[in-house]
C-alpha cells in the first residue's frame, strides 16, 4: 500500500511538471514565406531595433514571428511589447463592460462620476461619449503646452507620481478648447480620464480591473498594464501570442453581448449627426452601412519608440498586427502601407 502511494505521488508529480513545462514552453514561430518576404523588404536583416508581425485569418494564425531585438534580446511571439495607443481598444472594452452592466451610459455627464471635472462650453457639458469619440475638446497631455502645464502643476502640488487621479485633478484646472460635440480631435486625455472613471465606479485601480476582466479571462499571461503610471491611453504591454487571444475574443464575441459590440463598432457622431469615423478605441471604415475595417496606430516614447499598427479586415475576417521598436522611420503612412501589403498577401494564401 505504501509503495502504491509513493508511485501515485510520483506519477502526479511527473504529470504536473509536464503540464507546467507545456505552459511555460515558448510557442514556436509560425512563418509564411510570402509574408516574411514583405517584412524583410521593409525590415532588412541588418536593421536596428526590431519588429513583431502577427497575421490571423478567422482566428487561425498564418504568421507569427519576431525580427531583430528589443532591449538587446531577440523578439519572439512571446515577447511583451509596448502597445502605445493600440491600448485604447482595451480601455474602451473596459468602458463597454460598465455600460453593459448598467453602471455607465454614453450620455452620462463626466461630472456625474468625476465631480471635479465639471467642464462645459455654452451649456454643453463634457459627456462620456466625448471621451470615447475624441469630441470633447480636451487638452492633450502629449502636446508641448500641456506638458509644461503638467510640470508646473506637479511642482506646485508636490506630485511625485503621475497617476490617473493626478491627471484628472490637473485636467480639471484646464479649459476646454471648444464646445464638446462640435469637432473631432484625437486626444489622449479623454482615454486617461476613462481609466479614472473605471477606478471610481469599480473602486479598483484601473490596471487591476483590466487584469481581472481581460488578461485573466483571456489567459493573456504575457500582458500587463503599467500600474505605477497613469494609463488608459497607453502603457500596456502584450506579446503577439496574447494579442492573438484578444483578437479571437473580438471575432467570437465572448467578451460582450452582440448588441454591445454593435454599439462599439458604430462611428461616433458630432452633435449635428456628422460621423467622426471613430468608435470604441478604433478608427472605423464604413461603406453603405457595412463596417469594412477597424484600424489603429500607436506611437510610444523613448527608449522604445514604439511604432505600431493593427488592421482588422471585417469582410475577410483577417487581422494584421505590426509592432515595431526603435524604428522612427515607420511613419503612420508607412505602417498603414505595410499592413495593407501584408493583408493583400494574406488574402492569397491557402
Amino acid at each position: 500500500m505504501k509503495r502504491l502511494l509513493i508511485l501515485t505521488s510520483l506519477l502526479a508529480f511527473v504529470l504536473q511538471s509536464s503540464a507546467l513545462e507545456t505552459i511555460s514552453r515558448p510557442k514556436p514561430e509560425i512563418e509564411s514565406a510570402e509574408i516574411n518576404s514583405i517584412v524583410r523588404r521593409h525590415f532588412p536583416e541588418d536593421s536596428k531595433g526590431g519588429v513583431a508581425v502577427l497575421v490571423l485569418r478567422d482566428g487561425k494564425v498564418l504568421h507569427s514571428k519576431g525580427y531583430g531585438t528589443q532591449d538587446e534580446a531577440p523578439i519572439t511571439p512571446d515577447t511583451p511589447m509596448g502597445l502605445a495607443s493600440v491600448s485604447k481598444q482595451l480601455t474602451a472594452m473596459c468602458i463597454a463592460f460598465l455600460i453593459e452592466e448598467g453602471r455607465l451610459k454614453l450620455s452620462d455627464k463626466v461630472a456625474d462620476h468625476l465631480p471635479e471635472v465639471k467642464m462645459s462650453v455654452d451649456g454643453r457639458e463634457l459627456l462620456v461619449q466625448d471621451l470615447l469619440w475624441h469630441t470633447g475638446g480636451l487638452p492633450n497631455f502629449m502636446n508641448r503646452a500641456e506638458k509644461e502645464s503638467i510640470a508646473a502643476y506637479k511642482k506646485a502640488h508636490d506630485v511625485a507620481l503621475w497617476t490617473n487621479r493626478a491627471h484628472t485633478e490637473w485636467i480639471a484646472t484646464q479649459a476646454l478648447k471648444r464646445k464638446p460635440g462640435t469637432e473631432f480631435e484625437y486626444s489622449n486625455g479623454g482615454y486617461a480620464l476613462m481609466a479614472r472613471l473605471v477606478e471610481v465606479i469599480t473602486k479598483k485601480p484601473f490596471h487591476q480591473f483590466q487584469q481581472e476582466r481581460l488578461f485573466d479571462v483571456l489567459g493573456m499571461n504575457q500582458s500587463s498594464a503599467v500600474s505605477l503610471r497613469f494609463n488608459g491611453a497607453g502603457n500596456v504591454q502584450a506579446s503577439l501570442n496574447d494579442y492573438a487571444k484578444w483578437d479571437r475574443a473580438l471575432w467570437d464575441g465572448s467578451l460582450v453581448k452582440p448588441a454591445t459590440w454593435q454599439m462599439m463598432t458604430q462611428s461616433g457622431t458630432l452633435d449635428d449627426g456628422t460621423p467622426v469615423g471613430y468608435g470604441f478605441g478604433w478608427h472605423l471604415k464604413h461603406e453603405n452601412g457595412e463596417l469594412l475595417e477597424m484600424t489603429h496606430t500607436g506611437g510610444g516614447s523613448p527608449p522604445g519608440n514604439a511604432r505600431n499598427v493593427v488592421l482588422r479586415d471585417l469582410r475577410h475576417r483577417l487581422t494584421v498586427v505590426f509592432f515595431s521598436r526603435e524604428n522612427l522611420q515607420y511613419t503612420r503612412e508607412i505602417r498603414h502601407q505595410i499592413a495593407a501589403e501584408i493583408r493583400d498577401c494574406a488574402l492569397t494564401l491557402k
